[in-house]
């Protein structure tokens, strides 16, 4: 049995102008209630197709799947690389030019070690991939909106939420974390070019420093953090994707909020891991 057709646009919506400040702040506080309850209820459908998916019922592909894993996984790597690099690079430089105060230059690798594999390799990565894949999840499912495929899909009894939603979710969540561990592997070799470089450390003291500073857990946080973030930007470009109006403005529009909440979202989940983290002594 499919699931039912899905409604994607916000039924109930204050037509009225608001005429003064009060009524201003009404139709605000309902329109953001209503635009809250109805993401809510597409991250559950997103659940219940994941769900339906390991029962085997979904209509989603495995080629859909495997090509967005391509298309989120491999095609992303060059960009990934060349930025944690860069990170890598200038967090090395300026730490040195700090820390050569104290004669403590060797410490620039456990400040890039532990940096990066904690939280700055998952955050630049989800950065990276809310503005380049969450867009073109954003982009690509308001095209088809605005095309009339969705409603195409439904009229033909096809979930959208299953045939469209659930692989870029999945093939996300699935390449986030491994890209959130290249990011920090490339990271720490741009931390030790400056060493080598700059600072005259060699590389055996360099890696020996790096092993020595990072920790299972610090590692396990970014992990963490980047399987999250897979989930956020996945779940924000295909939700803005769905609610994009059906014209070349409002596709505009779709991706730019695409970004702009993907990037909001990846900066709130790391904002309260980091609380929990804290509050339980990680």
């Amino acid at each position: 049995m499919h699931t039912p057709h899905v409604h994607f646009d916000i039924k109930e919506q204050v037509k009225d102008k608001p005429e003064n400040f009060v009524d201003s702040v009404g139709h605000w506080a309902i329109c953001s209630i209503q635009n809250v309850n109805a993401h809510l209820q597409f991250i559950k459908r997103v659940f219940v197709a994941l769900w339906r998916m390991m029962r085997g019922h979904a209509d989603a592909r495995a080629i859909d799947l495997l090509r967005e894993i391509d298309n989120a996984g491999p095609r992303a790597l060059g960009i990934v690389c060349l930025i944690s690099f860069m990170v890598g690079i200038i967090i090395a430089f300026v730490g040195n030019m700090q820390l050569k105060l104290f004669g403590a230059e060797i410490y620039v690798a456990a400040l890039v070690a532990i940096s990066m594999t904690r939280i700055l390799g998952a955050v630049m990565t989800g950065i990276i991939m809310a503005g380049r894949t969450g867009a073109s999840y954003a982009a690509a499912i308001g095209s088809m909106q605005a095309n009339e495929e969705v409603d195409a899909l439904q009229t033909m009894g096809v979930s959208p939420v299953e045939f469209l939603v659930l692989p870029r979710v999945i093939a996300l969540t699935i390449t986030m974390p491994i890209l959130t561990i290249v990011a920090d592997i490339v990271a720490i070799l741009g931390g030790m070019c400056v060493a080598v470089t700059i600072m005259n450390v060699s590389m055996a003291e360099y890696w020996r420093t790096t092993a020595d500073w990072i920790t299972f857990n610090n590692f396990a946080i970014g992990v963490l953090h980047g399987w999250l973030f897979g989930w956020v930007i996945a779940i924000i470009g295909c939700w803005c994707g769905m609610r994009a109006e059906r014209n070349a403005d409002g596709i505009g529009r779709a991706t730019t909020r695409a970004v702009v909440f993907g990037i909001v979202g990846c900066v709130v989940t790391t904002a309260i891991l980091t609380l929990i983290f804290n509050w339980i002594d990680i």
